[in-house]
């Protein structure tokens, strides 16, 4: 892989070079084609390690696809493309599986909830950073509920707002994915559950906030046994149109997976 900075500058494909642009990367990103066929690979068993680890990561990228979707309503408040991170994180889980030979590996997030917690959809202005307080969170899988805590809020003693709009507020989202399986058919989402997010009310980024609580239930309710349970929490900010209408700032803001269950 190379980078383009300065100078000529392309992106899509030229020749055997294809060049694209990241909104976290500097630059044009040029890669060259060329390889195998797919033929050989699929059949030479010189390639035999390399089907092992197609098939692993058409898995754990599926996997890693159902967790973005349960980001759907903070994923725009990432600051980079996390879906490399995440994939590396669902492939870290996959490996937990000790049972499956190499290839046929499932990620069972059922099993493996905790190593979902705490995931980070930023690196430049995380939400811990932004908000020194922790937030409580309970998940209830007989209801298939959480309810949010949000302590009281002081500028600049536990809340750090670095962009520059007036107005911030919460939005804490529920969703339940199943597990992903080896050779799944298609990327489905039968096994899935929602709601829609829950947000708070605008408040002054310069002044105190009091403490709230939310509470999110999915549609369908308990949520079946092999089902995670994410609960996600983001803050955008906020700039005033008129007196009732608040634009969301583009590029400003931060969010995390708060708990899962």
């Amino acid at each position: 892989m190379a980078i383009l900075k300065g100078g000529l500058d392309f992106t899509g494909p030229v020749g055997n070079m294809s060049s694209y642009k990241r909104r976290d990367m500097e630059g044009t990103i040029v890669r060259m084609k060329g390889g195998a066929s797919k033929k050989k690979i699929k059949t030479s068993p010189a390639f035999v390690r390399t089907r092992e680890n197609n098939s692993d990561f058409t898995s754990y990228t599926k996997a890693g696809a159902k967790v973005r979707w349960a980001l759907t309503y903070v994923r725009h408040l990432a600051d980079y493309n996390f879906t490399y991170t995440l994939n590396q994180l669902c492939s870290i889980i996959q490996k937990e599986d000790k049972t499956s030979i190499r290839g046929q590996r499932a990620i069972l997030l059922s099993q493996h909830r905790d190593m979902l917690e705490g995931f980070s959809l930023n690196r430049k202005n995380t939400f811990d950073n932004v908000i020194r307080h922790p937030l409580k969170c309970s998940v209830d899988r007989a209801t298939g509920s959480a309810v949010v805590q949000v302590p009281k809020l002081l500028p600049g003693i536990n809340i750090f707002l670095p962009w520059k709009a007036p107005l911030f507020r919460f939005v804490i989202s529920l969703e339940a994915i199943g597990d992903t399986e080896y050779d799944y058919p298609n990327l489905s989402f039968k096994d899935s559950d929602s709601t829609l997010p829950v947000y708070s009310a605008w408040h002054p980024s310069s002044e105190a906030c009091e403490g709230e609580s939310f509470e999110i239930k999915l549609n369908k309710g308990k949520p079946e046994d092999l089902m995670t349970m994410i609960v996600s929490v983001g803050i955008e900010m906020g700039m005033p149109l008129s007196n009732t209408v608040v634009n969301v700032v583009k590029y400003a803001g931060c969010a995390k997976i708060l708990a899962v269950g």
